[in-house]
């Protein structure tokens, strides 16, 4: 009977593992899962707030082979015989192939835009899950909701929630710990998310918000959960000490850094910077497991005892429920080919930028210009090629100084997230509020009349005007902050570009000031050509 069901089935009637419905459907499925890993891979490679994401499909493998290793033979009592289930018609079915086309475009053009990222991602779970139902109705469907589930946890969070949230996490770390400190007699004074002791100042970037300990724990808590066989309503009470203990693991990071700082200086800061971070994120994850260890039940949670074939259970689903995915398959296959072939041609034909078109004005020491270094966090976050902020000092500025930065990305992954780089990203992690829309204007430089970005922003008593462009191989990127659906404004156009593969190159001069009246744009005009060259070719 087993030979008949493997060898047998009809490519109509979707009956057997070996026909080529069904054949169709487990390639459209592993194809779906090694996309959804490999989009993700770059955040788990370079983004630490990530990196935990290399051991999530892992664990999603073990814990569906641990669910379903456990069942008893009579489980797997699903016939394949039978009149089919419900069918859906193949065209209609085929119709969501056509969308990978523009979501492909959108994901490469954008650097995997989280919304795009979501997109892909759910669509393998829900597909996944669909095929659960199909082969073993809604009792197969439980045991593998968890598992496939899981993997979501390892998903980038779209920039529009990820964001704010994160300037939240970092200005409230940045007030507890002042209050801390206080309490404690160090005086300390706050600027957002900066705090200024006696002997230095401590700065709360994104990587120390405390959202990487949140993502991280929140995985761990879950992951614990299952391992240990924990019942569900114990699994929520210790999810909740897990993003409890996320957030005083990076208060007492922060407060022990800050401290440090106070009593030994700035260089023994940075020097057990990691040190400190690390131990706050291995006893994290101690924690959670020893409370889920008091969680546990008796006896612990079963494991598969090895009996039983593998090819025995799989032959014994509903093959014959699978509907008939091979039109989806060859237009995902086409669309993924067309997009795939289209920037091949593209990056052959591409002449990307490799050297900086801006360069600091020669002579600017002796012009009242500072070179300031990058903190080397900052630095290594933005992972530019090349880069400088200097400030300069001129009574022709309301507040006496000026400060400006330029950086440039050669072609690399890096450059495909350099837009993320913002004044309106950035800035409100310092404390400032982005006041008014975005405008926009032209400096002449070099006999070039290059487009600016204007940003208007208020801390306390006080304001600030800051001056952004942005190009790729030298022209002006188009940005359209007017959309408030997307986190990176960028005018997208939903055919293939050369916009990831060219250099890209950020100028930037921001002008503090107090009272209601803004720098006048000749001012702007004026400091901009003394601190940069421009020599782009024709």
């Amino acid at each position: 009977m087993a030979e008949s069901i493997v060898a047998g089935g009809s490519n109509s009637s979707g009956g057997g593992i070996a026909s080529s419905v069904n054949r169709s459907f487990l390639l459209l499925l592993g194809g779906l899962w090694a996309w959804a890993v490999s989009i993700n891979l770059p955040f788990w490679d370079t983004d630490p707030n990530y990196s935990y994401g290399f051991v999530v499909p892992p664990l999603v493998v073990f814990f569906l082979w641990k669910r379903l290793g456990n069942e008893p033979p009579e489980f797997w009592n699903f016939s394949s015989a039978g009149t089919p289930g419900r069918t859906f018609p193949a065209w209609l079915l085929a119709l969501p192939g056509l969308a990978l086309f523009p979501v492909e475009v959108y994901r490469i053009e954008y650097h995997q835009s989280g919304i795009v990222l979501w997109a892909i991602n759910l669509s393998t779970v829900l597909f996944t899950l669909a095929g659960a139902y199909w082969l073993g109705g809604r009792v197969l469907l439980g045991r593998v909701l968890f598992p496939v589930l899981f993997f979501l946890t390892a998903v980038p969070w779209p920039a529009k929630i990820a964001v704010p949230f994160q300037q939240m996490l970092m200005t409230g770390v940045a007030q507890v710990v002042a209050e801390l400190l206080l309490w404690c007699g160090i005086p300390v004074s706050l600027d957002g998310a900066v705090l200024h002791l006696s002997k230095g100042t401590v700065g709360i970037v994104e990587a120390c918000s405390g959202i990487r300990s949140i993502q991280s724990g929140l995985m761990v808590s879950l992951a614990v959960g299952e391992l240990l066989g924990i019942v569900r309503s114990r699994r929520y009470a210790l999810v909740t000490f897990a993003l409890s203990l996320a957030l005083l693991s990076n208060l007492a990071r922060t407060f022990t850094l800050c401290w440090i700082m106070e009593h030994q200086g700035d260089e023994a800061m940075h020097h057990r910077h990691d040190m400190v971070g690390n131990i706050a994120m291995y006893s994290l994850y101690a924690l959670i497991y020893l409370i889920g260890k008091l969680q546990e039940p008796k006896g612990g949670a079963p494991w598969p005892d090895g009996s039983g074939s593998w090819k025995e259970r799989m032959i014994r689903l509903r093959w014959s429920q699978v509907p008939d995915v091979r039109p989806l398959l060859g237009i995902t296959v086409a669309m993924f080919a067309v997009v795939h072939g289209w920037y091949y041609v593209l990056k052959v034909r591409a002449n990307p930028q490799t050297t900086p078109y801006f360069t600091l004005r020669p002579g600017f020491e002796t012009n009242g210009v500072v070179k300031t270094e990058f903190d080397s966090d900052v630095w290594r976050r933005l992972g530019a090629n090349d880069g400088e902020q200097v400030r300069k000092k001129t009574a022709l500025a309301p507040m006496g100084i000026a400060d400006a930065y330029h950086l440039f990305w050669r072609p690399s992954p890096m450059s495909k997230i350099a837009l993320h780089h913002r004044p309106d990203i950035c800035m409100p992690g310092s404390g400032w509020v982005q006041k008014g829309e975005v405008e926009s204007m032209e400096v002449m430089l070099d006999g070039r009349s290059l487009r600016f970005l204007v940003f208007r922003f208020e801390r306390g008593d006080l304001r600030a005007v800051q001056v952004w462009g942005v190009w790729r191989n030298g022209k002006p990127v188009e940005m359209d902050y007017s959309n408030r659906l997307t986190a990176l404004p960028e005018k997208y156009r939903p055919v293939p570009s050369e916009r990831h593969l060219m250099g890209v190159e950020l100028v930037s001069l921001f002008i503090p000031y107090q009272g209601e009246t803004r720098p006048p744009a000749s001012l702007i005009q004026t400091l901009l050509p003394q601190l940069f060259s421009y020599h782009a070719p024709e």
